[in-house]
């Protein structure tokens, strides 16, 4: 359900608009260079928080960094994200270093390596101008059916796992690079693929708070900026609403019992896992009243208006309170001048696909 505005000031609607515009980050459709101009109007006018790019935006080297620096030149606001993990997750072209997947890494016993991995990872980025990855999955990997998450993990425990995604993280930020622990309550137990469908996690509270709530809690005290929901339901904590759009999940659970205060961006809204069960206006209002201070949507034009005039329209009738927005404004507010600070950190230019990044990933594959 997309609101109809209820005000008919212009520049109210307009204040309301923007406001909704930096719940956003926001994919693009064009492949090509030359539909960018259409691309670059589109971010323009929604005024997202963020861009995130993908591997149909990004089909060489020289288009990566042509389209990054068109953006960045058009709205200089805007913080540029990625999904850049390694292994199959890994959206750019040659010659950036392709390294293994997250459970390859940590297969090799050593955590300096993941760091060093993750430092080199981040130099990459940055030299495309990118802000922001996606990464490290904080998954518990139990389930050796779970296809979506699989080698994604770092581990089959949450010894595992930490052992090996927080160093990862270390490397992001000192190669200048924001992270992002995925996917809150947890996706190492699911059958479903939350791509295509709404997965259900069974277990019980004390499980979900000793097993696959401990990566996320041991990354918050190491001061993770982000952490993104899951659009799975875990029926012990609300059976009535995925975890991406549920205030008990992310207020009670991820705030309250852990302690985040941090910013809390959604998976992407587009993904089946929604789609198959709400209108994009409605989850995305939704998903902003539990608490989420960003809304991945990542490619459909009419999906990323819907969002963001259903946010303007709650802001405008008074379903989001000014509560929800100071805070959620404080937030954003707060990761962007931590981007800012991490922009500090010396930009290599010649860090793609250098010759030691090759032999790292050859060493380690």
């Amino acid at each position: 359900m997309c609101y109809a505005l209820a005000m008919t000031d212009s520049r109210a609607q307009g204040t309301e608009f923007a406001q909704a515009g930096r719940f956003l980050i926001m994919g693009i459709e064009a492949p090509e260079v030359v539909e960018t101009e259409k691309s670059l109007d589109f971010i323009e006018e929604m005024n997202p928080f963020g861009v995130i790019l993908f591997k149909r935006n990004v089909p060489d080297l020289d288009t990566t960094l042509r389209l990054t620096a068109a953006i960045t030149e058009r709205v200089p606001d805007a913080l540029l994200s990625i999904d850049h993990e390694g292994g199959r997750v890994h959206r750019l072209p040659e010659p950036f270093t392709h390294f293994p997947p997250s459970l390859v890494l940590a297969r090799a016993g050593d955590p300096g390596r993941v760091r060093e991995v993750a430092r080199a990872q981040a130099q990459e980025l940055r030299a495309a101008g990118f802000h922001i990855s996606f990464a490290p999955c904080l998954d518990v990997f139990t389930n050796p059916e779970n296809t979506v998450i699989g080698d994604r993990a770092f581990g089959q425990t949450p010894e595992e796992v930490i052992h090996n995604a927080i160093p990862y993280y270390q490397g992001l930020t000192e190669g200048g690079l924001l992270g992002c622990g995925k996917h809150f309550p947890g996706h190492g137990d699911t059958l479903l693929d939350s791509h295509l469908d709404l997965p259900r996690v069974q277990h019980n509270v004390n499980r979900l708070r000793t097993l696959e709530m401990i990566p996320f809690a041991r990354a918050i005290t190491q001061g993770f900026p982000m952490i993104m929901s899951a659009h799975i339901v875990a029926t012990a904590l609300d059976p009535t609403a995925p975890a991406s759009l549920s205030k008990v999940v992310l207020g009670d659970y991820l705030r309250t019992a852990l302690g985040f205060k941090g910013v809390i961006v959604s998976d992407d809204m587009e993904m089946q896992a929604i789609g198959k069960h709400f209108a994009m206006g409605e989850a995305a209002v939704r998903a902003v009243e539990a608490g989420t201070d960003l809304l991945l949507v990542c490619k459909t034009p009419g999906l990323i208006r819907e969002a963001r005039d259903s946010v303007a329209a709650a802001i405008s009738e008074g379903r989001l309170s000014r509560s929800i927005l100071n805070h959620a404004d404080r937030r954003r507010a707060k990761l962007k001048r931590r981007a800012e600070k991490l922009g500090d950190v010396e930009v290599d230019a010649g860090a793609i696909g250098s010759e030691s990044h090759h032999a790292l990933a050859s060493n380690l594959a």
